[in-house]
């Protein structure tokens, strides 16, 4: 049973994890496409994810919110959740967006959507409802992101919404056989605000 939606937008709807979204996470977060610009160099077993569930679905210090899409025909009708049925009765979750440690002065963002759904301007839309919310409801300073440097689409969209590039970590992971640097964004309260 999906979970409940959370926050609405124009195009998609923000939902809780739960645990019956086991599947979906399992096949997506050990696809490469998506784990390994999330920076998990391994696949994992549905055990794993099962284990990991817990933090997604009971979470106090952070938001954990998969991205559905209303009408996925929109896009090319995927079955996403890999259970055959096409998803047609229900939103079909896209992807995921989250705010960790919210018990900090700038809590930390992570975002990812299947690749079949990239490019369309799902994870602007998304990010826009969740920084909305986390302001609105936060007495946080601002927010920071993190994103290999090689990936341009990550760092885009961070910098579409307004995020700052404070930093760069040079040779700060091992990926696919060589040291790659991971650029650092942050985006101020104020920043947020005041945008047009």
């Amino acid at each position: 049973m999906p979970g409940s939606t959370f926050l609405y937008g124009e195009r998609l709807t923000l939902r809780t994890v739960e645990r019956d979204d086991t599947e979906f996470l399992q096949r997506w977060q050990s696809d490469p496409r998506v784990r390994v610009p999330l920076g998990m160099m391994h696949p994992q077993n549905r055990k794993q994810v099962e284990a990991g569930m817990e933090k997604y679905v009971e979470s106090d210090d952070g938001i954990n919110l998969l991205v559905c899409v209303d009408d996925w025909e929109e896009t090319d009708g995927a079955d996403v959740d890999g259970d055959g049925d096409g998803d047609a009765d229900e939103p079909a979750p896209i992807g995921m967006v989250s705010v960790m440690h919210l018990d900090h002065t700038r809590p930390e963002l992570a975002y990812w959507l299947i690749p079949d759904a990239r490019g369309d301007g799902y994870a602007t839309e998304a990010m826009e409802l969740l920084l909305d919310y986390t302001f609105d409801t936060f007495e946080i300073a601002g927010l920071w992101a993190q994103a290999f440097a090689y990936n341009e689409g990550s760092w885009g969209l961070l910098e579409r919404l307004g995020f700052e590039h404070e930093g760069t970590m040079r040779n700060h992971r091992f990926v696919r056989g060589e040291y790659v640097d991971v650029v650092c964004y942050g985006l101020l309260r104020e920043e947020w605000s005041d945008r047009e």
